[in-house]
């Protein structure tokens, strides 16, 4: 029982510390925590462009995402465009202007993760990976109330 408390309370202070992580972020380039996400997962994740993908990889919300990219196309950070075959699909694109914050945004999460793996050999790094691809199997096969 003591591990299922500790990931929860890991799970809870990663939230917490990543927060902190970007909010310099988020004031400097006066942008809210859901619109440097959807900056960030966009420049993190070639081959990911529509607000589904978000949706569905990040576990961001649908009217997040949304309100985010109105505000982000606005700020001339991101374009969209239609997909080809698929008209109810729109292909979002990071723009130059939006350069500055993304590369502001992915140091401090490097600095983030830095500081997190700070101690923790590879081969400790390696387990973990493979035990959060185990949990992550269990949670896609098992029925979600």
């Amino acid at each position: 029982m003591q591990t299922y408390a500790a990931l929860l309370r890991l799970s809870a202070r990663l939230k917490q510390g990543y927060a902190a992580a970007l909010l310099p972020v988020e004031r400097a380039w006066g942008l809210t925590r859901n619109e440097l996400d959807v900056l960030l997962f966009l420049a993190n994740n070639p081959g990911c462009d529509t607000a589904r993908d978000m949706v569905e990889l990040r576990g961001l919300s649908k009217s997040h995402v949304c309100k985010s990219v109105d505000r982000l196309t606005r700020l001339g950070y991101l374009t969209g465009q239609t997909d080809r075959e698929d008209r109810r699909v729109v292909r979002l694109t990071l723009l130059p202007g939006a350069e500055p914050a993304v590369q502001a945004a992915q140091a401090a999460q490097r600095a983030f993760f830095e500081h997190l793996c700070r101690g923790v050999s590879p081969g400790e790094l390696a387990a973990l990976d493979g035990i959060l691809a185990r949990f992550t199997a269990n949670l896609e096969e098992a029925p979600l109330c």
